[in-house]
């Protein structure tokens, strides 16, 4: 279905955009229900301004109205705060500028304690109670932290500025991230989960932070899981949280609370530039303390050789001397030592920074690298000498098996020949056995051939031509030699 066509404006009747604001604000401003009115709401956002007014909010439920006062008459307010429940009188009036509606508020009654600030309260007492709050359980933070675990989100304003203030004061300290969300439906859950994970690194502190933001956002730093995760952290733990006037229940489980993101920063140990300082003239006082009692030890030997009125005075002195010479290199290797524990503790800081060094972080990478190359290639030549073995051994096994089989297969052959042999011809005629053959075939049945017939009889050495004279024929035999039946 098709939408009506547009009627045509003429273009006077094209207005702008602060003729419709001016047009509104008037509207509002002679509706007579509108210009003194009584709003009931909890307190949210409270903020003092800097110029003679306040601005806080008024919510009920997901609705919110935005309240302000000027000086004259927020000066007579009874205290209040956010989570407070009021009723604030008034009118509505329109914020030209942004196009949106508030109420200019003139008077305001107390009539107690929000639902929000109340669940507050009550939250903080009870664990209060379970000493969760208690100054005693709180521990002191490392003098020197060189790893900080930071749980926030990355895209928080708060999170921003720790980062850009610890990279300002004490770009040293190595950061680890333990991301999270600081606001919505899951963001007690993954804090709690963040702050868990954050235990299990090796940090010296963990940095909990986020901006400011409504009361109803910084709420979640509220929430009991959250204080609990904050109050069972394995390392010390700084909360930073909005600001000071946005105090939460994780504030006060922290083992250290800061005013700001940028305060947090700055509680993180000492400076770069501080702490070298510090080494530096820690090392030069050593080095100077060692120097001037070397020179006052030297002076008080010279001043015992020289002061002494006997002819010889290195024969009076010289057990005191030696025992001064003994106690002067005991001196001197003590300051040694000391000297020698000064530079390997300023070795171990600078190390401790040092070990931040991506020259250094990149070498260690790059000789883990090389590790693993070598290791590879150990496992690779130990593999290809596995594989030659068990090939030696395949050759070694079929090279035994070869030999029994040609082994075997000569003795079939010899047996073989031997049957063979005893079935050769020629063998039979060295026996004295002779060929008969009558016209080239071989005469085994004596019928075969007439009396009077030429035979040719071949022996082992030789050939006998004879003549028949009978062929009697056994008749117990086949042509075979076999036994006749019947």
């Amino acid at each position: 279905m098709k939408s009506p066509p547009i009627a045509p404006i003429a273009s006077e009747e094209i207005r702008g955009v602060a003729w419709l604001s001016k047009y509104l604000r008037d509207k509002l401003r002679r509706d007579p229900g509108l210009r003194s009115i009584a709003i009931r709401g909890e307190v949210s956002n409270y903020k003092p301004g800097a110029y003679g007014y306040l601005n806080f909010a008024l919510k009920e439920g997901p609705a919110v109205l935005q309240c302000y006062a000027l000086e004259d008459d927020f000066r007579d307010f009874p205290d209040f705060k956010d989570g407070s429940k009021i009723v604030a009188f008034g009118s509505i009036d329109t914020y030209a500028l942004r196009s949106a509606y508030q109420l200019v508020v003139t008077r305001v009654r107390l009539e107690g304690i929000g639902d929000v600030q109340q669940l507050f309260d009550e939250r903080k007492k009870r664990l209060a109670a379970e000493g969760l709050f208690d100054p005693a359980r709180k521990r002191p933070l490392p003098a020197f932290p060189f790893r900080v675990a930071v749980v926030s989100s990355k895209r928080s304003q708060g999170a921003h500025d720790f980062m850009t203030r610890l990279g300002q004061l004490r770009p040293h300290v190595r950061v680890e991230w333990c991301e999270t969300s600081v606001q919505g439906t899951s963001a007690a859950a993954e804090i709690v989960g963040a702050l868990g994970r954050a235990s299990q690194l090796d940090v010296d502190l963990i940095v909990l932070t986020r901006g400011g933001g409504s009361f109803e956002d910084l709420f979640t730093f509220s929430d009991e899981s959250v204080v609990r995760a904050v109050a069972r952290a394995r390392h010390p733990v700084i909360c930073a949280v909005g600001h000071t006037v946005d105090q939460q229940l994780a504030d006060f489980a922290a083992d250290l609370h800061a005013e700001t993101p940028s305060a947090a920063a700055e509680r993180v140990g000492p400076e770069t530039r501080a702490l070298r300082e510090r080494i530096e003239e820690r090392f030069r006082r050593a080095h100077s303390s060692a120097s001037r009692t070397r020179e006052r030890l030297a002076e008080r030997l010279e001043r015992a050789l020289t002061r002494s009125k006997l002819d010889d005075a290195r024969l009076f002195f010289l057990p005191q001397r030696q025992r001064l010479e003994t106690a002067i290199d005991e001196l001197a290797n003590a300051l040694d030592d000391g000297v020698r524990r000064r530079r390997e503790r300023v070795a171990a800081l600078s190390e401790g920074l040092a070990r931040f060094d991506p020259r250094l972080q990149l070498a260690r990478r790059g000789e883990a690298l090389r590790s693993c190359a070598a290791r590879l290639d150990r496992a690779r030549s130990e593999r290809f000498a596995g594989e030659g073995r068990r090939l030696g051994d395949d050759g070694a096994r079929l090279e035994r098996a070869m030999r029994d089989l040609i082994l075997r297969s000569r003795q079939r052959l010899s047996l073989a020949a031997a049957n063979l042999g005893g079935n050769d011809p020629e063998a039979i005629l060295q026996k004295g056995y002779a060929i008969v053959t009558h016209e080239g075939r071989i005469v085994r049945d004596p019928g075969e051939v007439a009396i009077g017939a030429s035979i040719d009889a071949r022996v082992a050495r030789g050939t006998l031509s004879a003549r028949v004279e009978s062929n009697k024929v056994d008749s117990k035999k086949d042509v075979d030699g076999n036994e006749r039946i019947g």
